[in-house]
């Protein structure tokens, strides 16, 4: 008897040894970003890294590092070139949709592969398409015509980006938008709104929220669509802002076609790539089996904590965190791969732009 309850005490103390053979106890995990501060993957970041500090092993101090050297494809490229063999999880890359839609461009810069990375935890986010007040447009649908007789003014940070998804959406809608290359990212196209110096422009969710929703409720700015959110299999209109209409519930409100074919097939492509399976926790695919354990279990810890998704839906929005390796490679091919068809109409968009 007492050998069987020695044997029972050394195969619980093995397994709780074996759970927790990682220890960050004393130890600093950076989570390299490669965005400015201040968008809105800087705030997913930062909204996330206490979530993770509390529940990975030891509870390590959780910083964000913003790498801007290079640009995103340059900082992205230089997390791969420092820590491609990194074994232990201390440095952890935040990929988004600007990350994300190059690679699926096939954008010759690119040289990290998707292949040499393990997502640990997975983010959806959405975008809300504001306007300037003094446009004198308030409702997308109803004053359209006024809108698309207007010469607008869009700030981008590229084709390749994660403003791929706007630039196609206003070419379907037939507006009239010239749109300026060479923002650093959202924060200053968010700033050249506000100066005037363009007079539409998006951000995503949790960079609205925090910057753009309390210039709507002092009237200076107008928001007029979201891109909408996957639901059952279709994008529907984002359950954040309920009150606004999708991009394809507008698409088909001006124009009178139904959102589908070769157009749509390809947007929503991109829409998965930017918004809805955007964010995730990478790790080298280096990293051991152990460390990768560590992070999966942490971040299942998180969904199913109440008071840290209460905080993460209240920054973020309330969209999918997704956990566990098979709904995460599923997710992941979702947003960094195209059907051909689609990929040949992408490729000779992107070149008229």
């Amino acid at each position: 008897m007492i050998n069987r309850i020695l044997t029972v005490l050394l195969l619980v103390l093995t397994t709780i040894t074996s759970a927790y053979a990682i220890d960050y106890s004393g130890k600093t995990v950076t989570i390299w970003i490669p965005f400015k501060a201040g968008g809105g993957t800087d705030a997913w970041a930062r909204a996330i890294g206490p979530a993770f500090s509390k529940n990975l092993p030891g509870n390590p101090k959780v910083i964000v590092q913003n790498v801007t050297e290079g640009g995103i494809l340059g900082a992205s490229n230089k997390y791969f070139s420092q820590h491609s063999n990194d074994k232990d999880g201390l440095v952890v890359f935040g990929t988004s949709g600007s990350v994300q839609l190059p690679y699926l461009f096939r954008d010759e810069r690119v040289r990290y592969d998707y292949k040499n990375m393990i997502p640990v935890f997975g983010s959806g986010t959405g975008g809300v398409v504001y306007i300037r007040k003094d446009m004198g447009i308030n409702n997308i649908i109803k004053d359209f015509k006024k809108l698309k007789s207007t010469s607008l003014v869009f700030g981008s940070q590229g084709v390749n980006s994660l403003d791929a998804v706007p630039a196609l959406a206003f070419d379907m809608l037939g507006l009239d938008v010239n749109v300026v290359y060479g923002m650093k990212g959202r924060k200053v196209g968010r700033a050249a709104i506000l100066r005037g110096e363009t007079t539409i422009d998006y951000q995503t969710t949790a960079s609205y929220l925090k910057h753009v929703k309390p210039l709507v409720e002092k009237g200076e700015m107008v928001a007029v669509m979201t891109w909408g959110a996957p639901i059952d299999g279709k994008v529907a209109r984002d359950p954040n802002f309920p009150d606004l209409p999708s991009f394809p519930e507008v698409y088909e409100a001006v124009t009178g076609n139904k959102f589908k074919g070769t157009e749509a097939k390809s947007w929503t492509a991109l829409f998965y790539a930017g918004f809805a399976t955007q964010k995730y926790v990478m790790l080298p695919k280096s990293a051991s089996k152990k460390v990768v354990k560590a992070w999966q279990k942490a971040a299942e810890a998180i969904v199913n904590d109440p008071e840290a998704m209460k905080v993460l839906n209240k920054k973020l929005g309330k969209y999918d965190q997704v956990t566990g390796s098979k709904n995460l490679k599923s997710s992941l091919k979702k947003a960094t791969s195209v059907d051909s068809k689609s990929e040949k109409f992408l490729q000779e968009w992107k070149n008229t732009k």
